[in-house]
Parts: C-alpha cells; structure tokens; sequence
C-alpha cells in the first residue's frame, strides 16, 4: 500500500475571523468547514452566515 503524508493532518482548522462576537464583543475564530464562528471568550457558535448578515447591516 502506498504511503503519503496529509498535509492537513498537522493544520490548525481554526482561522481567526475579522468579526467581533454578536454577544460579548470578543475575537471571532472561523472553522470554515462547517460554515461556523466560535468566539473565544464566551464560546458562542454563530453561523459564518449570520455574523455577515449582523455586520453588514
């Protein structure tokens, strides 16, 4: 069998987002595989949806 290494086996998913949390204000991080933000004080999940709908309003 054929061995290769998966690049992104060793990639943090997680990207910081230039969106503030809906609820608290806090630094939004994305995980776009799941179209989802998560902030990182109050551990809120938001859709990537809603947070662009809520800012550009």
């Amino acid at each position: 069998m054929a061995e290769f290494e998966n690049p992104y086996a060793s990639e943090d998913p997680f990207v910081r987002a230039h969106f503030d949390c809906l609820d608290c204000g806090g630094k939004l991080w994305e995980y776009a595989i799941q179209r989802q933000m998560v902030c990182e004080d109050c551990r809120e999940v938001f859709s990537s949806e809603d947070v662009f709908d809520a800012h550009v309003c």
